[in-house]
């Protein structure tokens, strides 16, 4: 497991701006297609980091997650370190319901203890199903961006179709997890059901 912290503030102009205030207008306004061109311009490992860090806007944890006010806003990465490098970037300095963000990158799933968010990425090697079942009772949320994450039981899958990212939300596992998604998201999300 490794913290990422203190790398160098320079680096791709502290990542375009940390992608322009993390896509956050994307979400609030669903201006996709006046973002799509812009967005172009970034690798997509990058938008999908700003995205990730976007949904937190837009997430309701269950009242016994907020008690845990004095611990950092930790958001796990499981198997993409270069996601978790732009994700490091992009939060940099920044809280999260008051808390500060830590960015953690692990190999393994046993690695992982307490997190609010876990991104699986595509080389885990621990199944999908596997993860989720460990994973679905402690109100965290589960992204990931390999093909059919979210019927295979995921909360949030960042699909890319062209050179768009699209959001699917499967909102019976988040339900069940006693995550809540705010209605803005839920406008420009696709929303799936596992097994479908």
């Amino acid at each position: 497991m490794a913290v990422l912290e203190n790398r160098n503030p320079d680096r791709d102009d502290l990542l375009s701006r940390r992608l322009v205030a993390a896509l956050y207008p994307l979400l609030i306004l669903a201006v996709l297609p006046t973002v799509a061109a812009w967005a172009a311009t970034f690798k997509p490992v990058q938008v999908k980091a700003a995205f990730i860090y976007s949904l937190t806007n837009f997430v309701h944890w269950p009242l016994k997650a907020a008690k845990e006010v004095d611990l950092p806003f930790v958001i796990a990465v499981l198997s993409d370190e270069e996601m978790a490098r732009n994700l490091e970037i992009i939060t940099r300095g920044d809280r999260i319901q008051g808390r500060k963000i830590v960015v953690r990158s692990y190999d393994t799933v046993d690695e992982i203890a307490y997190c609010r968010v876990l991104f699986i990425g595509a080389a885990a090697k621990t199944p999908i199903r596997d993860i989720l079942k460990r994973f679905h009772s402690k109100n965290i949320l589960i992204i990931g961006d390999t093909d059919h994450f979210t019927h295979q039981g995921g909360m949030v899958g960042l699909v890319q179709r062209g050179k768009r990212i699209h959001i699917e939300v499967n909102l019976e596992m988040a339900t069940g997890a006693g995550i809540r998604f705010d209605s803005k998201l839920l406008k420009v999300a696709d929303i799936v059901h596992a097994g479908n």
